[in-house]
């Protein structure tokens, strides 16, 4: 059996969730022969997919690629700022999907596994290869935001134009789920935010799709505290952990969250003078020396295990990975202007999760006051941590839907 595994370029979740993915497939199938075409963060994640038994192509021949370090849109909205200038070098790329197109005719894989890289299972429908959708959206991310949302995040858009981006975006993402031997998701459908969708329309009865819950790594048995504290340098008290990582549309707007953060955490300490704050980013920022201040961390989940509550973007892979260990969370989305996380934060609003939008510090503060009374306990979960994650991981579930269309296809 061959499996070749796509993720998107755009984030380090795509890696993380399809690193899940081929653990879960070797465990399943220790024959399979597993390949990764990996197109970010080669050096973080060349070494994982390595360890894990997984042959790894390097799309950027060696060239590192970060999408959390750059801004990647511009103000205007229109055919050629944002259909040219980001979505289609992004997600629709002819050059890439003709790379792909050689890549898996040399590869010549049983299943293609495409983690929400639309150019990779556009090159695995041409060829007629059996090909496997692993997606958090529902439909691309244009179809589900109205031009009023746009307006509200600083765009200045051309509408006849998003019109006809988001007719032809919508048809695109529609044959791609229908060609699809399966389509898994780790989304639970709101009807609300997703009628007419093409997963959504894929969910109901005699579709190809399924929930899966979290498609995630494994949660690791309980550490040492003491010892995961003493390792990362981070003193006794409650402990709030920030992350900041993760494609952002306007780099401003990733330091906005950072200086909320920090300025909410000095407000938090008037009344809790012993909080702990880690803040998990890319790069080293300006910020006090009580500020423990991580690079990207792979293996955060011990870190996870010892905080009272985490401040995150509303990245959906972090989302179901906090959520299938039940860490409090509260979600923060620098601007509307990160349009891409738009429709992931009102879907865990709706859900009841702690949601804002470009908050003010002493807003955040409250919202984050609540958790550091105690420490969280797992066998409690949340109304919105069971709606998506309600058998905790859901990785093997989705690893057997891919060996079955495998084993179809073979």
């Amino acid at each position: 059996m061959r499996i070749l595994f796509a993720p998107a370029a755009t984030g380090s979740g795509h890696n993380m969730r399809v690193l899940s993915l081929a653990r879960e497939i070797r465990e399943l199938r220790p024959d399979a022969e597993l390949t990764v075409l990996l197109g970010s963060l080669q050096a973080t994640f060349t070494p994982m997919f390595t360890e894990a038994g997984v042959t790894v192509v390097d799309l950027a021949a060696g060239q590192a690629v970060d999408y959390a370090t750059k801004s990647n849109l511009g103000r205007r909205m229109d055919w050629a700022g944002y259909i040219g200038g980001y979505l289609a070098p992004a997600f629709v790329n002819g050059e890439r999907i003709l790379r792909y197109l050689s890549l898996i005719q040399d590869q010549r894989p049983d299943l293609v596994v495409s983690d929400y890289n639309m150019s990779a299972s556009m090159a695995a429908a041409i060829l007629g290869t059996p090909h496997a959708l692993v997606t958090e959206r529902y439909d691309f991310t244009l179809y589900q935001l109205d031009d009023r949302t746009l307006v509200d995040g600083g765009f200045d858009i051309e509408p006849e134009d998003l019109r006809h981006g988001r007719n032809a975006l919508h048809a695109c993402f529609e044959w791609i789920v229908g060609d699809a031997e399966v389509v898994l998701t780790d989304k639970p459908l709101v009807p609300e935010l997703d009628e007419g969708t093409a997963v959504a329309k894929a969910l109901a009865p005699g579709g190809n799709a399924v929930f899966t819950g979290p498609m995630v790594r494994r949660v690791p048995p309980p550490a040492d505290g003491a010892k995961v504290r003493a390792d990362l340098g981070i003193p006794e008290g409650p402990l709030m952990v920030g992350s900041v990582g993760g494609t952002t549309m306007f780099l401003e707007n990733k330091q906005k969250v950072i200086d909320c953060y920090l300025a909410a955490y000095e407000l938090l300490r008037e009344t809790h003078p012993d909080l702990q704050f880690v803040l998990l980013g890319r790069e080293p920022v300006p910020a006090p020396e009580s500020v423990i201040q991580l690079p990207y961390l792979p293996e955060w989940m011990p870190l996870l295990r010892e905080a009272n509550v985490l401040l995150s973007a509303p990245g959906w892979i972090t989302v179901t990975e906090v959520a299938a260990m039940r860490i409090p969370t509260v979600f923060v989305l620098g601007s509307l202007g990160e349009y891409h996380e738009v429709e992931a934060a009102r879907r865990l609003e709706h859900l009841g999760f702690p949601t804002h939008v470009e908050p003010t510090p002493a807003r955040l503060a409250d919202s984050v006051a609540p958790f550091l009374a105690g420490r969280p306990d797992p066998s409690a979960p949340s109304v919105g941590q069971l709606a998506i994650a309600p058998n905790g991981p859901g990785t093997q579930l989705a690893a057997r839907h891919l060996v079955a269309a495998a084993s179809r296809a073979r």
